[in-house]
């Protein structure tokens, strides 16, 4: 295993490190050895996560050995309680890494497997996660967390305690060692089920003793959670990973949202326990509880929910807004005070422990409401004080009410305390002292305005390239469609009929060109679903609806608005992309949406993705136009310790990071490779583009006609496959000729599994190019430091800090592409290319088949031919680069010079298709005749001139398509000639159905 020194500590990482991965560890180190916060962005695909891991530990290691076994004893209550068996091991920082799921704490767990390091660790997760009893874990959200802690008080009855419970400490006692190798969530559950402890309170025994904990990371933003964990919170290192969502997580874990139905449920429940007292009282003469505590709390409840509907609202669209502190006024009516929150809060835990007791009586699984009238006091009266106050709006809006029992015209009502600074819920770890901050994830752009929402000093930043080359990637702004008309989805454009059309348009066309899965996001649900309406509907009698025409190239899947049926549309999409019958599946999703956010398009699941405009929040939305309102306001206040956005910077830049994580879908690694195609001519501003990742901003090259869109797409796609055989090899020499242990470029396949969306492809391991030693990232074990000229996109060089010096030539990516287990053939229907006359590329565009469709064969055969093997030997060089007749190939005519001279057109005398019989043509003629064609044709058209030659041959299209292609080529009065001579070419029995093509252009 290579071994790197990043600052002085020497790092094992599993595989020879790229470059960029080695900055990536390098930031962490400084982040971990200053005492500094850190803001890293690497996109998906490049390691992030194993080098998070191997930088951290290796720096955990270096202070001292990792933690070795438990030490339990019985404390003088006779409580059991964990502690560390290593002398002094304490004195080490606790390293907590949070992710934003389950899901994704499982895939870095993996990732911890794949290094040298074992620290002792434990996973937290969630009762509903972990949970083994028998009818607790049956029950979901506050009603299972209260069953189960009834299940676990010592009073419980028999009937309902819980013995796995019981178990946690004597399992500790006989498994010290528990931790050392790494356990996941399903571990866990495995040892409560085979042995007998609770999973749950096992891991929350164990994390009282490890090197590192991994959790998701609303754990830790909220409070009473993170106030249960047993923790030094003092000189803790805390790591956010996916961290791209965290200001928004943040900002609404310290707000609430009050509706009328939740209020009206919980006093329902008071009342319940007040007549569950006074029966109690009345049969049992049980005293231990007096339902008037009960009665008074039903009767605030009751007065806040009439101070509510008293609240005056002159426009339903505005509602009614107050600065924070109105909180404190508002429920001081009600006599609820700093002082009498805290007995209140004792009441209604009280009330919801006999509603827990008596539903478990009954065995119904009723959720308890009450819990939520206490989070929202804690939130309001946090730390005992009122200056987080001025952070907040109260808000009242009103709505039409829902429902089997609502009358007509009855309306709803909720009261809202919303925090716009969600700094505040990461203030706490800067008082506890903790020693680092460090957020990453793949798409954190632009960081200046992450930093300022968070309130947070990050001095130590890093947007990292990607580890693709040029190659695999196609990043282009699409302004107008086939017709020409302008991509705009702004309020003004985004209803009418010719928008919606051009896009539909525009998609049928990228169906055709773009192999497998194509993913479209669109900024809103309304937008998608109006727009696919609008192309169902739009249709006559002699011609197929656009829906249809996209449906033709591509299965259809549409993101359903219910996050129930979200599981049931992916698993819709994977059985469509796997169907051979078909060319691939589109999936219509919208940004911010479930498919945007982390599921992993890797390989031929996402080849492409279309961004149909910006996706700006609601601007009416309250939430969003009180949020910048606030920020408006602090930026014009003085004296300020943070740079604050003002209300348009914020919303721009959110509509911003929405589109970095849509586009964050494809290219999931390093062997993999896709398009992103920007569907609006504002992306086209560079203070748009200057919002984008950085690793992606060197790529994106604007297009003024759909032509030049279509054409530059065909032939990335084109060049994908021709490299797959290439790719092969390389993946056969990385897993030492064993295939069956190869990356699955096909990680959907056969039977579906929604983690297996989430499964992060190994990290590379064999890069493709030469280095050179630096003199801090210095090798051991005879492994090189450095692999390819990869900087940080933030800086134009290292030179600045001199002890990062990075110095290597790299070779070229030309060659590694993933493999792709379908084959491609260009498209068969005779019904054309949906361009218009004003995208055209030379007379091609027109009437020309240049987009493939791929279907069931999939067998590609265009691209760069050896034209010898149709004609004589010439010394002619090809032209380099010359522009059609409108010129519009002017943006991709390097990549047009590039793909002529090298295919370097060799001819060879008379090896023709294999049953032709040219009558007239020997060497020399052929020799001129190609020349004239080479003089007559644009680059691009000379390049599909090739391709239909090299159809003719291999007779992989149908002899009518290719000599109606051809005819389409030489069509023009200049080009006639040509068209007639071209029949010497061919096989003499397709002679007169050629001559047919000949008269038809004559005429």
């Amino acid at each position: 295993m290579p071994t790197y020194n990043v600052r002085g500590v020497d790092v094992d990482f599993p595989y020879e490190a790229y470059d960029s991965q080695l900055v990536y560890m390098d930031k962490v180190m400084q982040s971990l050895q200053e005492e500094k916060n850190a803001l890293l962005e690497s996109p998906t695909g490049t390691g992030k996560t194993l080098c998070l891991l191997c930088a951290t530990l290796a720096w955990r290691k270096s202070l001292g050995s990792f933690t070795t076994g438990l030490s339990l004893k019985t404390s003088d209550k006779g409580k059991t309680e964990i502690s560390l068996s290593q002398s002094g091991a304490s004195k080490f920082p606790a390293i907590v890494y949070a992710s934003r799921t389950h899901s994704q704490i499982r895939q870095v767990i993996q990732e911890l497997k794949r290094t040298s390091y074992r620290p002792k660790m434990t996973v937290l997760g969630s009762r509903e996660q972990l949970c083994i009893h028998e009818k607790v874990k049956l029950l979901r959200g506050k009603t299972q967390t209260n069953a189960c802690r009834s299940a676990c008080r010592r009073r419980a009855k028999p009937k309902h305690q819980c013995n796995h419970f019981q178990n946690v400490p004597e399992y500790l006692k006989h498994n010290p060692n528990l931790g050392e190798e790494p356990v996941d969530i399903e571990d866990l559950v495995n040892i409560g089920r085979t042995s007998g402890p609770c999973p749950y309170y096992l891991s929350k025994e164990l994390h009282k003793a490890v090197d590192i904990i991994f959790a998701p990371y609303n754990y830790l933003i909220d409070r009473g959670y993170r106030s249960s964990l047993q923790l030094s919170w003092s000189n803790s290192v805390l790591i956010f990973d996916e961290a791209h969502n965290l200001e928004g997580i943040c900002a609404d874990a310290a707000s609430f949202d009050l509706p009328s139905w939740l209020l009206t449920a919980c006093i329902t429940e008071v009342q319940s326990v007040v007549d569950l007292l006074i029966v109690r009282r009345n049969n049992s003469n049980d005293k231990s509880q007096n339902p008037d505590d009960f009665a008074i709390l039903k009767a605030l409840l009751l007065k806040l929910e009439k101070r509510i509907a008293e609240v005056h609202i002159e426009s339903k669209e505005l509602g009614f807004t107050k600065p924070g502190p109105y909180i404190f006024e508002l429920l001081a009516d009600l006599n609820i005070t700093q002082k009498t929150a805290s007995k209140l809060k004792s009441i209604i835990a009280d009330a919801a422990t006999l509603l827990e007791e008596e539903n478990q009586e009954k065995s119904t699984g009723t959720i308890c409401r009450l819990d939520s009238i206490k989070d929202i006091l804690d939130i309001v009266f946090k730390d005992g004080g009122t200056s987080h106050a001025k952070y907040y709006r109260v808000h009242v809006k009103e709505v039409e009410a829902w429902g089997a029992n609502s009358s007509k015209g009855q309306v709803s009502r909720t009261l809202s305390w919303w925090c716009f600074n969600p700094g505040i819920a990461l203030e706490g770890f800067a008082k506890e002292g903790v020693r680092s901050i460090i957020l990453t994830s793949g798409t954190l752009s632009p960081l200046d305005s992450f930093a300022e929402e968070l309130k947070l000093d990050f001095p130590i930043r890093l947007e990292n390239p990607h580890v693709i080359g040029p190659n695999q990637i196609w990043a282009g702004v699409v302004s107008v469609g086939p017709l020409g008309r302008t991509f705009n989805s702004s309020y003004r454009t985004r209803d009418t009929t010719e928008y919606k059309q051009e896009l539909g348009n525009a998609i049928v066309n990228l169906a055709r060109i773009v192999p497998d899965g194509l993913l479209v996001f669109f900024p809103s649900y309304y937008l998608l679903e109006q727009s696919i309406g609008c192309w169902k509907s739009m249709s006559n009698e002699n011609s197929a609806s656009i829906w249809e025409r996209i449906c033709k190239h591509k299965k259809p899947v549409i993101e359903p608005r219910e996050s129930s049926l979200f599981a049931s549309s992916i698993k819709d999409y994977l059985t469509k992309l796997n169907d051979t019958t078909a060319s691939g599946a589109v999936f219509f999703a919208v940004c911010r949406g479930k498919v945007s956010e982390g599921l992993d398009f890797a390989d031929h699941a996402g080849r492409a993705v279309v961004i149909t405009g910006l996706p700006f929040a609601t601007s009416i939305d309250p939430k969003v136009r009180l949020k910048r309102e606030y920020l408006d306001q602090q930026s014009g206040a003085q004296g300020q310790s943070f740079k604050v956005l003002t209300g348009d910077e914020w919303y721009n830049q959110q509509a911003s990071r929405a589109v970095n994580q849509a586009v964050g879908r494809v290219i999931r690694h390093r062997h993999d490779y896709g398009a992103i195609i920007f569907c609006d001519e504002r992306f086209a501003q560079p203070h748009r583009q200057s919002q984008f990742s950085k690793w992606i901003q060197p790529h994106i090259k604007c297009y003024s006609r759909f032509g030049e869109v279509v054409f530059t797409l065909t032939r990335f796609f084109r060049d994908g496959r021709t490299r797959g055989s290439t790719k092969l090899s390389l993946l056969e020499a990385e897993n030492g000729g064993n295939l069956g242990k190869m990356p699955s470029s096909e990680p959907f396949k056969d039977k579906f599994h929604m983690e297996k969306l989430l499964q992060p492809l190994p990290t590379p391991m064999t890069p493709n190019c030469t280095s050179k030693a630096s003199s801090l990232l210095d090798t051991k074990k005879g492994h090189t430091s450095f692999v390819g000229r990869i900087l940080p996109a933030n800086r134009s060089s290292l030179s600045s800090d001199r002890r990062l010096t990075v110095g290597c030539d790299s070779s070229s990516d030309t060659h590694e592409t993933i493999l792709h287990k379908r084959r491609t053939v260009l498209s068969q229907e005779p019904d054309g290319f949906d361009l218009g006359d004003s995208c055209q590329l030379g007379e091609k565009s027109k009437n020309m088949l240049i987009a493939p469709c791929f279907t069931k064969k999939r067998r590609f055969i265009a691209g760069e031919y050896d034209l010898k093997q149709h004609f004589g030997n010439s010394n002619e060089q090809s032209p380099s680069g010359s522009q059609n007749a409108q010129g519009d190939i002017d943006q991709c005519k390097d990549n047009v010079t590039s793909q002529s001279r090298n295919t370097e057109f060799l001819r060879q005398k008379d090896n023709l298709p294999a049953d032709s019989t040219p009558s007239t043509a020997d060497g020399t003629q052929g020799s001129a005749f190609l020349a004239q064609v080479r003089d007559k044709l644009s680059a691009a058209e000379y390049i599909d001139f090739v391709g239909y030659m090299k159809a003719l041959k291999t007779k992989t299209l149908k002899i009518s398509e290719v000599l109606l292609s051809i005819s389409r080529l030489f069509s023009g009065p200049e080009r006639l000639p040509l068209l007639k001579r071209f029949k010497d070419y061919i096989p003499a029995k397709y002679h007169s159905l050629y001559e047919q093509y000949v008269e038809g252009k004559v005429d």
